[in-house]
């Protein structure tokens, strides 16, 4: 399993988790709307998938269910098949839904365990066997995973273009950080920042602007999800309804 620290991981129970919300009116007044996370779920509402939840249209917003529910990964049109899959895994119940269109190996993954420790990492690998051997320990099994994402920060620095590329495979011309889910526009996030998660949304900010935003507001990693007409995003507040059957659901700390 990876070590968790306060760089890659939000752990219930710990001093870090048990703080205050930090201000994050840095990121706030650039234009972020971002939840403070105390606890996520995956969400998987492909109707073939084993227990497939509600769209993500129609989860419940307020106080007993979930404060935000958000869409995870790019997903890719394949002839014939709907919804559009994933480019990540998702993992749900102890067991893998779907390994998505095998090209997030080596994307950022949301992996939740049994504690309700949330991890924001890398992956190595997308079957079953790949994702709980990084992930999962005896005493805190992995329970819930989303991959797929573009990897932006990694243990406090910039992830570079030729990762970018060659690694998590954000191809095109010129592609990696200069792709095109990667240039302004809206945008989903997850990150981790001294022991606590944060998830949300921009609208005007690119990949490269985020990585300048959050190593300024010291994130240790950051996960880009979905952007453009994939994006859902529902806070009660602020409404984005993009075509995504895999996604989020976020109860908030307060």
């Amino acid at each position: 399993m990876i070590d968790l620290t306060l760089r890659n991981s939000m752990r219930p129970g710990t001093p870090e988790f048990e703080k205050a919300n930090a201000d994050m009116s840095l990121l706030e007044n650039q234009g972020y709307i971002i939840t403070h996370v105390a606890s996520m779920t995956v969400l998987n509402a492909n109707p073939r998938a084993k227990h497939p939840d509600f769209p993500l249209q129609n989860q419940d917003i307020g106080p007993r269910y979930f404060d935000c529910v958000m869409s995870g990964p790019e997903t890719e049109v394949v002839f014939g098949v709907w919804p559009n899959p994933p480019v990540g895994p998702v993992f749900r119940r102890g067991r893998l839904d779907t390994i998505g269109t095998g090209r997030g190996q080596y994307r950022g993954v949301v992996a939740i365990l049994t504690d309700g420790t949330v991890i924001v990492d890398r992956a190595d690998g997308s079957e079953q066997a790949d994702l709980t051997s990084r992930f999962s320990s005896p005493e805190n099994p992995l329970v819930q995973l989303m991959g797929g994402g573009g990897l932006l920060i990694e243990n406090g620095r910039r992830v570079g273009t030729i990762d970018m590329k060659r690694k998590q495979l954000y191809g095109g011309n010129p592609g990696g950080l200069r792709s095109l889910s990667m240039l302004n526009g809206t945008h989903l996030f997850v990150g981790i920042r001294r022991g606590k998660a944060y998830a949300g949304i921009t609208f005007g900010r690119s990949a490269l602007s985020m990585q300048d935003d959050f190593v300024a507001a010291e994130f240790g990693t950051l996960v880009k999800f979905s952007s453009g007409g994939t994006v859902f995003f529902d806070d009660g507040e602020i409404i984005v309804q993009g075509q995504s059957a895999v996604g989020f659901g976020i109860k908030a700390r307060r």
